[in-house]
């Protein structure tokens, strides 16, 4: 009984999000780079268990979207039913699927683009003002920070 569970469960096909999880991978890789430089730029020097712990993070990101793509290929949940028909009309999404993994993808890839922003300001590099005022509002949505 378990090992035809769990021969069904491998043998499902599993769409991955390939362009949602390249830009995720792209920001993070983005984002180290940042707080590489921002540890440089304010002459702190580039602390291991900073870093490490920055690794661990992104690594458990990684992980906690490739369950979510695992998990919505075989729940098959679409949002898109959950979008007005008219909204739906208007942005010819009638055939688009958005499962939970595209919903967590978007999610973890603001996080990142948060803190890539973060860094970027702290470091000194001019950003425009809407830019910051949005950084702010969404640090203070996602992470509960003022």
């Amino acid at each position: 009984m378990i090992a035809t569970k769990m021969i069904e469960v491998f043998s499902h096909e599993i769409s991955v999000p390939v362009g949602g999880m390249t830009l995720v991978v792209f920001l993070m890789v983005c984002d180290i780079l940042s707080g590489i430089f921002k540890a440089i730029a304010q002459k702190r020097g580039i602390n291991s268990t900073i870093g490490t712990n920055g690794l661990i993070r992104k690594a458990g990101v990684l992980l906690a979207l490739l369950v979510f793509i695992v998990v919505d290929s075989l729940v098959e949940l679409n949002f898109v039913s959950l979008i007005p028909s008219e909204v739906l009309d208007v942005f010819k999404l009638q055939q688009t699927c958005i499962g939970l993994s595209h919903v967590m993808l978007g999610f973890f890839g603001l996080f990142e683009l948060v803190s890539l922003f973060e860094n970027l300001g702290e470091v000194g590099v001019p950003l425009p003002n809407f830019i910051m005022k949005s950084v702010e509002r969404l640090k203070v949505t996602l992470e509960g920070e003022k």
